[in-house]
């Protein structure tokens, strides 16, 4: 019997010094689910198949296997190229996938032997045919696959470090309604959502030997007649799950209850803007300020931690936003938050608008963060931009700040102090790291003529 040939999955750090980082908080991660799918799609009777998630383990290069398949986002691109140099310059056939190389094919394939453009499911099987017959093709085009069913279950098997908790990925659906012009989401899935059978979440569930879950649906309430059935579904399993979903829910007094029941404990929120003209721009079910207020204060009130998602340097954006964020998340005792900078994304539709308007300072891949500007803000100057983001963080998850909004988020404990503690640990590292970024930005601004702490759109 022939041996069976080993293929290595990697998803890559963004850089060296987040994989630092991030192999200390070991405990608080959750898997990567894209590589358990391409893992689960593999035919265990023709290969073996490892996993290495580079934020907590690190890359042997010279590791025995016959191929490496690499997953990529924007700002992890450039160590994912890296990787694939090295493993290139090693012998070793290359195949990378995910968002950003299926934005920019021609710029991965550079890098590797074949490139999968979209969901890569649709495609795997004639890729390893072509890899086993010598044969692979530069480019292998994934389409949308409206059975979701037709995947098999992932491979939870192979993962090596769950965290304390064990909290699973799990997907019920892919696709977004929305079409937010700074992601490229809804390009890569499709703007129709399509769902897993209820059946199979279930069965997906009881196979994972756990009770914690975080759904990775974008909106997993974007169907309301699928999301209530499956909620239903989840009641008898008792299990605790956080998930994505749309404010807009809260309309839905059944909904909300069977949020509740089903063992949701908090939900990542994109609010995105407190500025009341992002509000109604965004269309997502809110009209104004006040309704958002409301919103946010009925879901907490249920039991529902609520983990908001903000953007900074939206261009209706100025200097006042970071203050007036800041006293909207106190209002609300959020139970915690993202605070990002606008990153234009390439694929996105932002993107396609700086760069036709002059506005991106850089395209080095690795600066597209969500904590790095990387273009010339409309209604602020770049360091007005950087200096209130990381001025909003550092109040709202200081300690006392902490603490404070804690007397307003008893009823989930640890959904409560687990985020907070951690990204308040991390403020002074992330700080360090943080700067060592805008120091070579800073080069880069100067190298086309900008001042930082002059240039805004049109000066």
């Amino acid at each position: 019997m022939q041996d069976k040939k080993t293929i290595l999955l990697i998803a890559p750090a963004h850089s060296i010094a987040e994989h630092s980082r991030l192999k200390n908080n070991r405990n608080i991660r959750m898997p990567m689910i894209s590589l358990l799918y391409i893992a689960a799609m593999t035919p265990e009777d023709r290969y073996r198949v490892e996993i290495v998630e580079e934020d907590v383990q690190t890359v042997d290069f010279t590791a025995d296997c016959d191929m490496v398949g690499i997953t990529a986002m924007t700002a992890s691109a450039p160590r994912a190229y890296e990787i694939a140099d090295e493993f290139m310059r090693r012998g070793k056939k290359v195949v990378m996938g995910g968002i950003h190389p299926t934005v920019l094919p021609n710029e991965a394939g550079e890098h590797c032997d074949a490139v999968v453009v979209g969901e890569a499911e649709t495609v795997w099987h004639r890729l390893l045919d072509d890899f086993d017959s010598g044969s692979l093709r530069p480019v292998y085009k994934g389409g949308l696959t409206e059975n979701l069913d037709a995947y098999p279950l992932p491979r939870r098997d192979l993962i090596k470090f769950p965290g304390v908790l064990n909290i699973q990925p799990i997907v019920s659906s892919r696709g977004c309604p929305y079409c937010c012009d700074f992601c490229s989401v809804w390009k890569f899935f499709g703007r129709k959502v399509r769902h897993v059978s209820v059946e199979r979440v279930v069965e997906d569930i009881k196979s994972a030997g756990t009770r914690n879950f975080m759904f990775l649906d974008d909106n997993i309430i974007g169907d309301r007649v699928y999301a209530k059935a499956l909620l239903k579904a989840l009641i008898p399993l008792k299990i605790r799950w956080i998930g994505q979903a749309s404010i807009s829910f809260v309309k839905d007094e059944e909904l909300l209850s069977l949020l509740v029941k089903s063992g949701c404990t908090a939900l990542f929120i994109g609010l995105e803007s407190v500025s009341v003209e992002k509000i109604k721009y965004l269309k997502k079910g809110m009209k104004d300020l006040q309704a958002t207020t409301d919103a946010v204060n009925k879901i907490r009130k249920s039991g529902i931690a609520v983990h908001a998602s903000i953007v900074f340097g939206l261009d209706n954006d100025d200097p006042s936003i970071f203050d007036q964020t800041l006293e909207f998340m106190f209002k609300t005792k959020i139970n915690s938050a993202s605070f990002n900078i606008l990153t234009p994304y390439p694929g996105t539709d932002v993107y396609d608008r700086f760069k036709a308007q002059g506005r991106l300072i850089t395209e080095n891949w690795k600066f597209y963060d969500h904590c790095t500007a990387t273009f010339i803000p409309k209604n602020m100057t770049i360091d007005q931009l950087v200096d209130g983001y990381m001025y909003v963080r550092e109040k709202f998850f200081k300690f006392s700040a902490v603490f404070k909004r804690s007397l307003g988020n008893w009823r989930h404990p640890l959904a409560f102090w687990l985020p907070n503690l951690t990204y308040w640990k991390n403020l002074k590292m992330d700080r360090v790291i943080e700067e060592h970024q805008l120091q070579k930005l800073v080069e880069m601004i100067a190298q086309k003529g900008l001042n930082p702490g002059l240039n805004k759109m049109n000066i």
